[in-house]
């Protein structure tokens, strides 16, 4: 029973960690497409930069999905993570 509880646990803290990175991620989009349209007023330069930060999941869906049944999905999503928030790092030295 004690082995269950350990795993709810762990499973717990994994998907809160992915729930928080989602909603950052977002946050990060969303942020980018309103700076993107006041600093240009164009509709069409902010529309660009929401297509841009969709297309990689779009195009990276099948490949992770076939990465995830071969490896360990958990290693794979600590990863994925990882190189997101290496990516907003690199946006905030941009700025």
């Amino acid at each position: 029973m004690t082995e269950n509880k350990g795993n709810y646990i762990r499973f717990l803290l994994l998907w809160a960690g992915e729930f928080i990175s989602s909603i950052g991620g977002g946050l990060t989009s969303f942020g980018l497409g309103l700076y993107i349209f006041k600093t240009t007023g164009s509709a069409t330069d902010m529309a660009l930069l929401t297509l841009l930060g969709f297309l990689p999941s779009l195009i990276l869906k099948v490949p992770a999905g076939v990465l995830a049944d071969r490896y360990d999905r958990r290693l794979l999503m600590m990863i994925g993570d990882g190189l997101s928030g290496l990516g907003v790092l690199f946006i905030l030295i941009c700025m």
